[in-house]
């Protein structure tokens, strides 16, 4: 099974303390934060994260992001997705700009409302970089500079205007992006992979045993798109590198671990919200995934 890593795991590999509101171990905390980028280490893991990051990336690098290399050798925003897979390679000594990460939670959805098709933020089929040229890039770097300045404030409604200079970042990149964008856009099963991702994600978290997930298998997400099975694995293994069957099993586990650890919810309830109607088979697909049993999951978190 693919490693994804957390946000507390990001900051405990960049020798960084978790933020006070990510050590609440109950529920998904909002979080957002935003900070210089003044080093970065050789080569990042390669792997996919469990949050949302944008970069002003000012130095030379490769980002190797799903199954391409894309070679950054001037100013660049980069977006990653917390559905592809991603590292960084530094190929210059000197490493600068910004970066800002943030979790699901913190986004509203009105930040995402009109955005899930053409920015590369929530949409894994869009490239998730584009170069600046010096108008460009000062238009950023003043966004950046804002955000940190934004964030160190106590006004009550800051995370508000946080909010507000992301979408002007993102629209940055959309605008850079467009030229290219718009022909894409045009073929229908372009819009499949975005289409898929927003029936899979919404429904999640998983809040009650009492509402076991309706959509368990790609024959079930192929009859809610009215589109072929056969179409769908191939739109989506062109897409993002996985099956369908791979992507549902990947949100599945993460959700089952995240019931595990921070409910009070027993094996088998959480078996059966996850679509599972015996705990055996439950077991058998979370050991197949992740190496342990439920239960010894949850005794070792």
């Amino acid at each position: 099974m693919q490693i994804v890593e957390t946000i507390d795991q990001f900051y405990k590999r960049t020798n960084q303390s978790i933020p006070v509101e990510l050590l609440n171990t109950t529920g998904n905390p909002s979080h957002f934060n935003v900070k210089e980028r003044s080093y970065c280490s050789k080569m990042s893991p390669y792997n996919r994260r469990d949050h949302y990051k944008i970069c002003l990336t000012i130095g030379k690098g490769r980002l190797h992001v799903a199954n391409e290399v894309i070679e950054i050798d001037r100013p660049a925003l980069v977006f990653s997705n917390p559905t592809v897979p991603y590292s960084w390679e530094s190929t210059s000594e000197s490493q600068e700009g910004y970066y800002c990460l943030f979790n699901d939670s913190f986004i509203s959805p009105e930040m995402k409302k009109g955005l899930e098709r053409i920015c590369p933020l929530f949409n894994p089929i869009i490239s998730p970089s584009c170069f600046l040229d010096k108008p460009a890039y000062q238009r950023v770097n003043g966004y950046f500079l804002q955000l940190i300045a934004e964030l160190k404030s106590d006004y009550e409604y800051k995370y508000e205007v946080i909010r507000s200079i992301l979408k002007l970042i993102i629209h940055e990149g959309i605008k850079i992006q467009s030229a290219t964008l718009a022909p894409a856009l045009t073929d229908t099963s372009d819009h499949i992979t975005p289409r898929f991702l927003h029936l899979l994600e919404r429904q999640f978290p998983v809040d009650s045993p009492e509402n076991p997930l309706k959509l368990k298998s790609a024959s079930e997400f192929a009859d809610q798109l009215n589109i072929h099975v056969n179409h769908l694995n191939y739109v989506i293994k062109s897409h993002t590198g996985k099956t369908t069957t791979q992507m549902i099993s990947n949100r599945v586990v993460e959700e089952a671990k995240t019931l595990l650890k921070q409910t009070d919810w027993d094996v088998a309830e959480i078996g059966y919200c996850l679509g599972f109607d015996y705990p055996a088979h439950f077991n058998n697909y979370f050991k197949k995934n992740t190496g342990l049993t439920p239960a010894a999951f949850k005794h070792h978190s």
